[in-house]
């Protein structure tokens, strides 16, 4: 046993170049497997002002369209870097136009009262490069919807303005490039 001592007691230490190099390694694959995340805005880079006028509203809900337009120009100036101006001073217009409002009953009671709702708003936005003329997006019947619960006193009218907000976050998603 004492005869190979001397081997236990002379372990090899890894070289700086060696040590530098895992780290190399280990650095170039965490960047390969990143997620994309980036601090650039995901907004076009030449629009950097837009025009929200008052929705169309194609619904018999009257009032939607102010309350719509209103959660829309404050996610855009909430998660973007446009700035809200009036029409002769923009580079683009939002146009947006109320397209659906649904109210679907999810759960009832045994005596037919309503537990649990969703409604559901649907718009439809085109986005125009007023300098072109060009549309830069375009999309049709966006929605987000939102349930409410009766027993909370949840409302038609607060899952509607939670739903207003839902719809202009996924327009301003909407607004953003594809990557």
């Amino acid at each position: 046993m004492k005869k190979y001592s001397h081997l236990n007691s002379r372990r090899r230490r890894p070289n700086l170049t060696t040590v530098l190099s895992y780290i190399i390694l280990s650095l170039v694959f965490i960047s390969l497997g990143s997620c994309g995340y980036s601090s650039k805005s995901l907004l076009r880079s030449n629009v950097r002002s837009i025009y929200v006028p008052i929705f169309d509203n194609n619904t018999f809900r009257r009032g939607y369209e102010f309350d719509l337009t209103k959660a829309v120009r404050d996610q855009i100036l909430l998660r973007t870097r446009l700035n809200i101006v009036d029409k002769d001073e923009a580079d683009s217009i939002l146009f947006g136009k109320v397209s659906s409002v649904n109210e679907n009953v999810i759960i009832e009671d045994m005596k037919d009262n309503i537990v649990e709702s969703r409604v559901s708003i649907g718009v439809d936005i085109r986005w125009v490069d007023k300098r072109t003329g060009r549309t830069i997006i375009e999309r049709k019947n966006i929605k987000r919807p939102t349930e409410f619960i009766v027993r909370r006193n949840e409302t038609l009218g607060s899952a509607s303005n939670e739903a207003f907000v839902g719809v202009a976050q996924s327009i301003v998603e909407t607004m953003e490039e594809d990557w």
